[in-house]
């Protein structure tokens, strides 16, 4: 994401509290500045839960990353000694053996790779030589005994040789330019976020001093934390509140800082695996209740007749 869009949208997204009170547009203020310096060093998670933006911090490794890449060819030249396999001569091929290698797999299963490791004798400087070369590749497996081919070799010591350096030099190169590509893509990444941090805190300032001014007491703290939810789903483009799928609830509804105010299952939904005409063809169970049988009421005494009569 380039600056200038950032200050753009840091700008519009402030536009509409300009003209609201003065509490409310420093707590915008900080709420924005506060985020575009956090977003420099460490990046912005997602408000969706996906991959968040990469930081100052990940520049940095970047750029370390893509330094170690480029010293690839550096280390396995030196170690190899297949810098100083410069010159050629022709060799006859005495024989050929084959290395074989096992790795695991990531299902768990085993794969097998073959390279050769030829031996030749040639004649450098009328002293007759018949050595293996210094490293093996699959590429030499073509090797016949018998067959004539080129191979290079250090002029300081013949007995170092290889017949594939050019091949070996070409995927050196890959990591070489590989590497390249990732420390300069990080450097600009590093410069963007660097700009990103100091425009910030800008802003940061900005608001800091705008609420010196306010009454005594004066607490934003609740505000800056809803600006910068709003903010954070503006950056992202998403919609305030919008929450990611769940099965079973009602996915339209959003989140507020009131609380216990969670989605709420739909009612009565309809499973994915029900035929459309199941529920026409189910009715409801009708269970009969017989009334509660009602007792009789007492018949009403005489106040007058003379309790001996009863």
């Amino acid at each position: 994401m380039r600056l200038s869009k950032i200050k753009n949208q840091a700008t519009s997204f402030l536009d509409k509290y300009k003209t609201q009170s003065p509490a409310m547009y420093a707590a915008a203020l900080e709420a924005i500045g506060g985020l575009l310096i956090f977003d420099g060093f460490f990046g912005l998670p997602h408000p969706l839960g996906g991959q968040k933006r990469p930081g100052i911090f990940g520049s940095l490794f970047g750029v370390v990353f893509g330094i170690i890449f480029m010293m690839v060819p550096t280390f396995f030249n030196s170690l190899s000694g297949m810098n100083n396999l410069k010159a050629t001569t022709t060799a006859t091929v005495v024989s050929n053996h084959q290395l074989q290698s096992q790795s695991t797999t990531s299902s768990g299963g085993t794969t097998t790779s073959t390279t050769c490791q030829p031996v030749v004798k040639y004649v450098v400087d009328g002293r007759q030589y018949s050595q293996a070369s210094v490293d093996s590749s699959s590429l030499m497996c073509s090797y016949a005994p018998g067959q004539v081919v080129t191979i290079y070799y250090n002029a300081a010591n013949p007995t170092q040789w290889s017949g594939d350096v050019k091949t070996v030099g070409s995927i050196m190169k890959i990591f070489f330019y590989a590497g390249l590509f990732v420390v300069i893509s990080s450097a600009f990444l590093f410069i963007f976020r660097l700009l990103s941090i100091i425009f910030g805190w800008k802003i940061l300032k900005s608001g800091r001093n705008l609420a010196k001014t306010l009454p005594e007491g004066t607490n934003l703290t609740g505000t800056i934390k809803q600006i910068e939810s709003e903010f954070k789903s503006f950056l992202f483009g998403v919609s305030p509140g919008q929450t990611p799928a769940m099965p079973g609830f009602n996915n339209q509804q959003t989140f507020t800082n009131q609380p216990n105010n969670y989605p709420q299952p739909v009612n009565n939904p309809t499973p994915t695996y029900m035929p459309t005409n199941y529920q026409e063809t189910i009715q409801p169970t009708q269970v009969n209740q017989e009334p509660a049988p009602q007792s009789e009421p007492n018949p009403p005494v005489d106040q007058n007749s003379n309790p001996e009569q009863q």
